[in-house]
């Protein structure tokens, strides 16, 4: 019996043995199917990286161009400054650190510390981009001293016109971290990594995957240190797609010098109202897109002024800056007032320079004209801009009408532009006062009459405006692309006019309109803008502004028979738009119109 249970107990052991055996050869076996395979692409990865070091060869980008095909960026051979260190001894190092900061003109800590990763892995790094010449034959001069140190040249993005169409154009910046997080992969383009440039504004950033291309470079073998063996595979880069746009750099360089000619900020549209074709597309101040891509600031100083300037530069005003409109805003009043039949346009009204609401001892609301227009009709009234004409008129049509006839007018909302960050404008109303926390008076229906009050536009928006009028009634959504063409030259995409809903007014109404219009221009408020030979019809505006002098404000198109070109012009504290704003679509019209364009 005893011998039994020895037994017994033997066996026991023996199958606890096994079962320990069979425990961690499963465990075993489910950790290297973990491994090889559910894992195992990862540490391939991983294993590879450690192997290998890449050298990323940066892409030229698209190149851009201007309607006629003037380019307006472009890529250039630069300088770039790489360092692959070696086996470098402490003081060696120390010392290559710091020639190579005097030469640079960089302080010895930023430049170590610039330097540590590479120095940590042993990798090919970039230095510095964007080397000056002179600095780059120094550095050649002095490489027996700079172990480690080549100098080579890469294509990178130059604006040759400087800061001709900037707010268009944009500009680029490296990659942050962020981008390089939530872009880590794109099927386009490729991995980004932390040497990339991207577009930060306008097309440069609506169009990147396009424009950035695909980026090359070197895979290099290393051993365990580090330290580089061989080069086991070079990959050319890929050049982005090409872009022509819409603008004509002529007409944009006129308008930016008359623009800033006036020595105020502001914004200019110029667009063919048949097709929608942005002609010009300027915010003023503007800056130079090449600051953002030299080798620091250092030197000029130039970028942080630009990022510091009270002005703003960076602010996009043509898509950006919301104004009231004043006086522009009387061609949709006058428009809501005839089709409402909420007055014959050769009704009267007496301006005396002033407007009593509720009578005598009531609010007075002025005209600009002091001594007043005396008697005159509506058409009179918009030709010499009368405001007392237009309270009348306000509280003959009311809010709503108007409200209505504004948001008709493709007014308080998008136009559909392909640039981020449009702004809608507002068009207030008695529905904007639904809450019961403010009621709608009188008084606010003057002030939206003659386009104060809360009412905002962007230049973008009142171009639009009087599209309207010279096409009557047929709006196309505005656009800055004409076609997209790969490295090759092949065409890959190109826009055609897109129509919008159209605004069906009657005949009587338009022909009323562009008259009106057009004798602004010939003996009224617009006189500024007149060209001998050439029907302009416009309307001038003037914004009160509680920060300073009131801003000027004029829109046109031309001819008036048969336009093909309409402007829309803000100049902020301009006083008024007779004064600043008109003359400047004057130039604009004769640049564009002349025989030679």
């Amino acid at each position: 019996m005893t011998k039994s249970v020895q037994s017994l107990t033997y066996q026991e052991r023996v199958y606890r043995f096994l079962y320990i055996l069979l425990f961690f050869f499963l465990f075993l076996m489910g950790r290297l199917f973990y491994i090889q395979i559910l894992r195992g692409e990862n540490y391939r990865r991983v294993s590879e990286a450690n192997r290998t070091t890449l050298f990323f060869e940066q892409a030229p980008r698209g190149i851009i161009l201007d309607r006629n095909g003037k380019v307006l960026a472009d890529n250039q051979p630069t300088f770039v400054v790489l360092w692959m260190p070696i086996e470098l001894k402490r003081e060696v190092l120390a010392t290559t650190v710091e020639k190579l900061s005097g030469l640079l003109r960089l302080k010895e800590g930023d430049l170590a510390s610039r330097l540590r990763p590479a120095v940590q892995r042993a990798s090919l790094t970039r230095v510095i981009d964007r080397v000056p010449r002179d600095l780059a034959f120094s550095l050649l001069e002095h490489r027996p001293d700079l172990p480690g140190i080549s100098v080579v040249t890469e294509m990178q993005r130059d604006y040759p016109q400087g800061s001709l169409a900037s707010h268009l154009l944009g500009y680029l910046g490296k990659v942050t971290p962020e981008e390089l997080e939530n872009r880590l992969e794109e099927p386009e383009t490729g991995e980004l990594h932390g040497e990339q440039f991207l577009g930060k504004m306008g097309l440069e950033k609506v169009y990147d995957s396009l424009l950035r291309g695909r980026p090359g470079g070197m895979r290099i073998e290393v051993d365990a240190l580090g330290r580089p063996l061989k080069i086991l595979d070079h990959q050319k880069p890929v050049a982005g797609y090409f872009l022509k746009t819409t603008i004509h750099s002529e007409i944009q360089k006129v308008a930016e010098d008359a623009l800033s000619r006036t020595g105020m900020p502001g914004a200019l549209l110029a667009m063919d109202p048949r097709n929608g074709e942005i002609l010009a597309f300027v915010s003023s101040p503007e800056f130079d897109p090449n600051l953002f891509l030299r080798r620091g600031d250092e030197e000029s100083g130039g970028l942080s002024s630009l990022l510091s300037s009270e002005e703003q530069p960076l602010f996009n005003r043509a898509v950006q800056g919301q104004y009231a409109p004043g006086s522009i805003f009387k061609i949709v009043v006058a428009a809501a007032a005839l089709e409402g039949k909420k007055i014959a346009p050769e009704q009267n009204f007496y301006c005396p320079g002033y407007f009593w609401l509720g009578g005598p001892g009531g609010k007075k609301f002025t005209c600009w004209k002091k001594e007043g227009h005396g008697s005159l009709n509506l058409h009179d009234a918009i030709v010499h801009s009368c405001n007392v004409y237009f309270y009348n008129l306000g509280l003959r049509t009311g809010p709503d009408v108007m409200e209505t006839m504004a948001r008709r007018f493709a007014l308080g909302s998008s136009t559909g532009l392909e640039f981020p960050g449009e702004k809608k404008g507002s068009i207030p109303g008695r529905t904007m006062f639904k809450t019961g926390k403010r009621r709608w008076f009188d008084g606010d229906t003057l002030n939206m009459a003659i386009g104060q009050g809360t009412i905002l536009f962007t230049p973008l928006q009142a171009i639009q405006m009087v599209n309207l009028v010279a096409t009557r009634g047929k709006l196309f959504r505005p656009h800055l692309l004409r076609e997209i063409r790969n490295p090759a030259g092949d065409l890959v995409q190109s826009e055609s006019p897109e129509p919008l809903e159209d605004l069906s007014l009657s005949q009587e109404t338009w022909d009323f309109l562009t008259q009106s219009l057009t004798d602004v221009v010939e003996r009224g408020t617009g006189q500024s803008c007149k060209i001998a030979g050439i029907h302009v019809a416009g309307k001038t505006g003037t914004v009160q502004n509680p920060h300073g002098k009131d801003h000027a404000w004029f829109v046109a198109f031309a001819p008036s028979e048969n336009p093909t070109i309409s402007v829309s012009v803000i100049v902020e504290h301009g006083v008024k738009g007779s004064l600043s704003a008109a003359p400047i679509a004057r130039d604009i019209f004769l640049a564009a119109l002349s025989p030679t364009q």
